[in-house]
């Protein structure tokens, strides 16, 4: 799957017909050597989309296995990367990737980036795994 096919997906859709599209998706990239972290983070973005018209978070041990891979696409030098990053990381309530997000907040960050991240937890908290809270 690529982002054009993703993004011709139905809007709604069940919470399991979403998991089985995000389920191929994953498959599909998970070895894949060399990515484009941006078009990657745009799919889960379209996902994250769908999955909050849903109103049901993504089984535990998926999460898990989403929230694992987008961990390894967090490039806190980009401010374009950490804007996608963190709608994906809110809309699919990602637990880890959220923590390893405010813990950027400890480095060196250019202020965009910085902005980004503080706007996100300052509208999240500390509930990541809460869908639809804000603060």
């Amino acid at each position: 799957m690529n982002l054009n096919e993703i993004k011709q997906l139905p809007d709604n859709m069940s919470k399991e017909q979403l998991e089985s599209h995000l389920i191929h998706y994953l498959d599909s990239i998970e070895n894949v050597e060399k990515v484009n972290t941006l078009e990657m983070l745009e799919c889960f973005s379209e996902f994250a989309d769908r999955r909050a018209n849903t109103y049901e978070l993504l089984s535990d041990s998926f999460r898990k296995r989403v929230d694992r891979f987008v961990l390894k696409l967090w490039n806190d030098t980009s401010s374009e990367i950490v804007d996608v990053y963190s709608s994906v990381v809110v809309n699919l309530n990602l637990k880890m990737s959220y923590n390893l997000m405010k813990d950027s907040l400890e480095r060196d960050l250019n202020e965009e980036v910085r902005e980004i991240i503080e706007e996100t937890i300052n509208e999240i908290g500390e509930d990541i795994e809460v869908p639809f809270k804000m603060n």
